[in-house]
């Protein structure tokens, strides 16, 4: 054998697996109709063969493509946080379907091009890696006992995300380093999108919202309010460690002191009583865990100034109401904008004053046996007032009345002033929520009812008394987890977790002790906070815990002895690439029909079933385990009059989604449309969603007698498609 061709071989092999994944993403770009994304893909993939034809290992070229893919790597769980942000927090399908698609990309190119892709693996990255993965595909494999498949792709195709942002930045070898630069990065991105969302309450003239957002609580760009309020939470904490760890620079201690007042007005805006909450919690264990040197210099510089921004915005009653961008609320709003930029400049250029008093601080040092007496002194101390003003304020009965609201899910009191709610503890219907969910665990304890399904059965086994909530998910991360994919993927999620929280535990971390207490205070609250909202649906909030939480499961750069590592051979290469080409197909076909479904639902709503009926039978093509497209398909046919072709694609979507009332409830109208019976499917609707006035009235008609003529009055009234809220 030619010993000089294998060289040139292997490059081969490499061009191959790289042009055929980019051509792959390139494809699904431009049929996705986004021709920005086409280009970028085209350009990334010229890039791509370029250095795959001109860089060597080992040479100086090879080593400025492994420092640059570092940069990336470290930048990756920042830029995740503003794409998702700015994309609706990532929870509809497109959003993690090109997300999916980049970081796969991504993949592929740091496999084929690094000349070590996977120096940060060790033992503890694989266990975590191997339960998100083996997650992600039993998740996609739980469509096949929920008969709705199409749902589960879209729950994987999230996981699928969560598990490339681990194993990519997870992929890097670990230093103290990249960590800290890592979370400096994520820290000014969450700011920066936390700071986008305040602008938008105090200077609503200058810089509007789109007037279909509901945000009376402050909610863009995210469009959920209590994911703001946690994200401000956790720039709050990131903000805290930045200012008061000495072994951040100068400006960083400056920049996170400056933050601080407009970070916690924001928090204040959305109202969020569960981010207010795991937010000081998580504040006070970081001051606990971390007892940062430049705590007292930098609470001395950020908190006067953040109290008083607090202040000014709690005060501004009319940015406290469901119509904040009045003339008059907002004039109030530049006067909260003016006070708060004040309180930021006012509290850098204190932080910066006091720099020089970091010096000493960093040189101040105890005898071991005075640093015992002082640490528990402190703590004696502390406890003690804290005792003292609980019991003075007589928190206790207080804390038992609101324990009480809580569970008894009293309503909150009608009120027009936002800022009431702050002062109840009403669980808005998560209380029975949960006991569903407990439910449906109950019956499927293994494998649960399926990803994706928790939404229509809480719609079929709703309380009467509160027959008026439609929710998709469970409120919490692991009741949902329970009753979708039973023990077996419970299991799974609390071994992805519990390795990220291991991993960051700030015990026995020497120097570094604050930056771990400020990754794991973070990671502990979003963990706190998804239980009891549904945070990991919204990847904005979610995914820099699992590429942060990879980096800090990353081995170290020096392993321990006996440890042995070697980069991969091309054989592992190509099959890691090759099977990244593989995964992208799922986000793939999803990016392109959720386009083409998206396209035919706003030429539906516009009465144009031509267009709708094209984009609809474009995306039922590209996937056809989806339910939608059927839907407009069958609609718009009864519109022309085609009944017993719209009867076929409505049974079509009953098969893709069978536990949907929806599409039960539009097969009884367009059936009886087609002179068909339609009680049996009006009987299964109202089995499904037996408090909607839609299904009651359906089956009242149905009751009395065969009144065509009203069920046609019905059906012209009540044709609405599923997705459209």
């Amino acid at each position: 054998m030619d010993v000089k061709a294998q060289p040139a071989r292997g490059r081969l092999a490499t061009l191959a697996v790289v042009l055929g994944a980019g051509a792959a993403v390139t494809y699904v770009a431009f049929r996705s109709g986004s021709t920005l994304l086409g280009v970028l893909s085209l350009v990334t993939v010229a890039l791509a063969l370029s250095l795959a034809l001109y860089v060597r290992p080992g040479t100086a070229e090879s080593a400025a493509v492994e420092q640059f893919s570092a940069a990336v790597l470290l930048a990756l769980p920042g830029a995740m946080v503003v794409y998702f942000a700015f994309s609706a927090g990532g929870f509809f399908p497109d959003a993690h379907a090109v997300m999916a698609l980049v970081l796969l990309v991504v993949l592929v190119l740091r496999t084929t091009l690094v000349n070590d892709p996977f120096a940060g693996f060790g033992p503890r990255l694989a266990i975590a890696a191997g339960a998100l993965a083996l997650l992600t595909l039993w998740t996609l494999g739980s469509g096949l006992w929920s008969d709705a498949p199409a749902r589960a792709l879209i729950e994987a195709n999230r996981s699928l995300v969560y598990l490339l942002a681990l194993v990519l930045v997870g992929s890097l070898a670990r230093t103290p380093e990249r960590l800290h630069w890592s979370l400096r990065l994520t820290t000014a991105a969450i700011v920066g999108v936390v700071v986008a969302a305040l602008v938008t309450r105090v200077l609503p003239d200058v810089f509007p919202t789109d007037p279909g957002l509901l945000n009376d609580r402050l909610s863009y760009p995210l469009t959920y309010w209590n994911t703001l309020g946690m994200l401000g939470s956790l720039a709050a904490i990131f903000c805290l460690h930045a200012t008061t760890s000495l072994r951040q620079p100068a400006p960083v201690r400056v920049a996170g002191a400056a933050a601080l007042p407009a970070v916690a007005a924001t928090v204040l805006f959305t109202f969020s009583r569960g981010a207010i909450l795991a937010g000081g919690f998580a504040l006070v264990l970081y001051v606990l865990l971390a007892r940062p040197r430049g705590l007292l210099t930098g609470l001395a510089a950020a908190a006067p100034p953040t109290v008083l921004a607090v202040m000014s915005a709690y005060g501004a009653e009319l940015l406290a109401t469901e119509s904040p961008a009045t003339a008059a609320a907002t004039e109030q709003g530049h006067e909260v904008a003016l006070v708060i930029a004040l309180c930021c400049v006012a509290a850098g250029v204190l932080r910066l004053v006091l720099v020089s008093l970091d010096v000493r601080l960093r040189g101040f040092r105890l005898n071991p046996e005075r640093r015992q007496v002082v640490i528990g002194t402190a703590w004696a101390v502390g406890v003690a007032l804290v005792v003292s003003v609980v019991l003075a304020l007589g928190i206790p009965g207080r804390a038992a009345d609101q324990y009480e609201a809580f569970v008894d899910s009293r309503p909150l009191p009608a009120s027009a002033d936002l800022r009431d709610r702050l002062g109840y503890a009403s669980s808005n219907g998560r209380i029975e929520q949960w006991e569903v969910g407990l439910r449906l665990f109950e019956h499927a304890r293994l494998r649960g009812i399926g990803a994706g399904t928790f939404g229509l059965l809480w719609t079929e086994q709703r309380p009467a008394t509160i027959v008026g909530l439609v929710v998709d998910d469970a409120h919490s991360l692991y009741v949902e987890t329970l009753a979708e994919l039973g023990l077996i993927g419970f299991a799974l999620l609390l071994v992805a977790l519990g390795s990220i929280l291991a991993a960051t535990v700030p015990i026995r971390r020497g120097p570094q002790r604050s930056l771990y207490a400020a990754l794991f205070t973070g990671t502990l609250a979003w963990a706190v906070h998804a239980g009891v909202d549904w945070d990991w649906e919204m990847p904005a909030l979610s995914a820099w815990v699992f590429g942060l939480g990879g980096l800090a499961l990353a081995a170290p750069v020096q392993r321990e002895p006996g440890e042995q590592h070697a980069p991969p051979g091309r054989t592992l290469r190509l099959a890691v690439g090759l099977a990244a080409t593989l995964a992208a197909l799922g986000p793939g076909l999803l990016l392109v029909s959720e386009r083409r479904l998206d396209e035919g639902v706003a030429a539906f709503e516009r009465g144009d079933c031509g267009r709708a009926i094209a984009a609809a039978a474009s995306a039922q093509t590209i996937l056809d385990v989806r339910p939608e497209p059927y839907e407009i398909l069958g609609f718009c046919q009864t519109r022309r009059g085609f009944h017993r072709l719209a009867v076929q694609a409505l049974e079509r979507a009953v098969e893709r989604d069978p536990a949907n009332w929806e599409f039960r409830y539009g097969l009884a109208l367009v059936r009886a449309a087609a002179g068909l019976d339609p009680r049996a499917d009006a009987r299964a609707s109202l089995r499904l969603n037996p408090y909607d006035p839609r299904t009651l009235e359906l089956d009242a008609i149905l009751r009395e007698r065969n009144d065509w003529q009203r069920l046609l009055a019905l059906r012209a009234r009540n044709e609405r498609l599923s997705v459209v809220r």
